[in-house]
């Protein structure tokens, strides 16, 4: 009962654009349309605000509501956000967020997915909106139940880095809930060439045979094998090229 409430009055606020109160992050300030301050004591968001430099490209992938995006252009007006979310309920109210705050200019939206291939896949739509997925369970956690199925667009960061529709970035954030691998393969070359830095927001795997650790060691052996060192805070994992 208490997270049914809680979604329906956050999609309810921001399908009719109500309250919107300001948030805090690492002392950036910004509004949304989301009731709580939910990533207020985020260490790893606190590193990556702390990280960007004016000119600075971020890739935001699970963008979400667009927390994460916002802090960064609250706090660096000069770097360039792009928010990749693929759910299509929620981002548009990304992109309520984004205009509430006057930072379209700073903020590029685009309703994808990122993953390990270029296509379509079938995204499942959640009656609490944020709890959309690419998977089933994952879309009916907690009270949540799958309202219906849609095809949604997928692209990898390296075709589209290739193919001049992103640029090269300095910063990878990463919370696809339980995707991270799948991001990180389409994203090897531009790991190798281009050395951003990864913010990754390590989840359970749904609904396949594969352990928490069979996971993380995968995604550890990915990024190692792409020559990077990883600073681990349990699930919150702070990845920088051994160049730097």
């Amino acid at each position: 009962m208490v997270f049914s409430t809680y979604y329906l009055l956050v999609g309810l606020n921001h399908r009719y654009e109500l309250l919107a109160p300001s948030k805090s992050v690492d002392g950036a300030s910004f509004r949304s349309y989301e009731l709580v301050n939910k990533h207020g004591d985020d260490r790893l968001l606190a590193t990556l605000c702390r990280s960007v430099d004016p000119g600075d490209v971020v890739i935001d992938a699970g963008a979400n509501t667009g927390v994460y995006a916002l802090a960064v252009a609250a706090t660096c007006p000069d770097a360039q956000v792009v928010a990749f979310e693929p759910s299509p309920s929620v981002v548009e109210q990304c992109r309520r967020n984004v205009r509430l705050n006057a930072f379209e200019d700073r903020i590029d939206v685009r309703g994808v997915g990122l993953g390990s291939e270029s296509g379509a896949a079938t995204f499942y739509r959640s009656n609490y909106d944020e709890l959309g997925s690419f998977n089933a369970g994952n879309a009916g956690a907690w009270e949540a139940s799958v309202e219906d199925t849609v095809s949604v667009p997928v692209a990898t960061v390296d075709a589209l880095v290739a193919a001049a529709e992103l640029s090269p970035p300095d910063h990878l954030k990463i919370d696809v809930e339980g995707f991270e691998y799948e991001v990180l393969l389409g994203a090897r070359e531009t790991l190798r060439r281009h050395r951003p830095v990864v913010y990754l927001e390590v989840h359970d795997v749904p609904d396949t045979d594969r352990t928490r650790a069979d996971h993380e060691s995968a995604l550890a052996d990915l990024l190692r094998d792409c020559d990077y060192r990883i600073r681990r805070r349990g699930s919150e994992w702070h990845c920088l090229p051994r160049d730097e």
